[in-house]
């Protein structure tokens, strides 16, 4: 009885591993001294793979630095729940210095970072998108933070004691886009 109920549910759909419309985006991001909000002399680089899950609404994000330490991002950001990396929303493809820009989702210190021979590593997997919106006191919908990542509005920026407003970024941007 038990095994025919079990095949029941299952051939209605309700032991399915996944949702059937639930999508995972990829996007990229290469970082340097001229994608930051204010560009900078510095010949540190890093390269970001973020993979958006849609159902889940999460985030997961491999990023590897070259050229920045642990030990040089902002003290002053290091210690607080915001963390030194950011995924900050613009108002649309003109990153610089002057364009009106929000922070969107942090990556908090931690755990997730880890230090290399020449930089720093993060790996952040499942992190909610509603939670670090939150601590950052975002009120943008994920729907809405989709959206700016699809249509190339986001940039990745690494805050340092030698540049607090960011010493690395890089637009991010959908894999498979010119």
């Amino acid at each position: 009885m038990i095994r025919r109920a079990a095949m029941l549910l299952a051939a209605m759909g309700l032991f399915a591993a996944a949702p059937v419309n639930a999508r995972v985006l990829n996007f990229h991001a290469n970082l340097d001294g001229s994608g930051a909000a204010s560009p900078t002399d510095s010949k540190a680089t890093g390269h970001a793979v973020i993979h958006v899950d849609t159902d889940a609404e999460t985030v997961d994000m491999t990023l590897d630095v070259h050229g920045v330490k642990t030990t040089d991002l902002w003290d002053k950001l290091v210690h607080r729940p915001i963390g030194p990396v950011h995924l900050h929303i613009y108002g649309g493809h003109d990153h610089g210095a002057g364009a009106t820009s929000a922070l969107a989702f942090p990556f908090p210190y931690g755990s997730d970072y880890a230090a290399t021979a020449d930089g720093f590593q993060i790996v952040a997997k499942g992190s909610p998108y509603g939670v670090s919106a939150a601590t950052v006191n975002s009120t943008v919908p994920f729907a809405d933070f989709v959206k700016s990542l699809e249509a190339g509005d986001i940039v990745l920026n690494i805050h340092t004691n030698a540049y607090n407003d960011g010493e690395i970024g890089g637009a991010v941007i959908a894999d498979g886009a010119a």
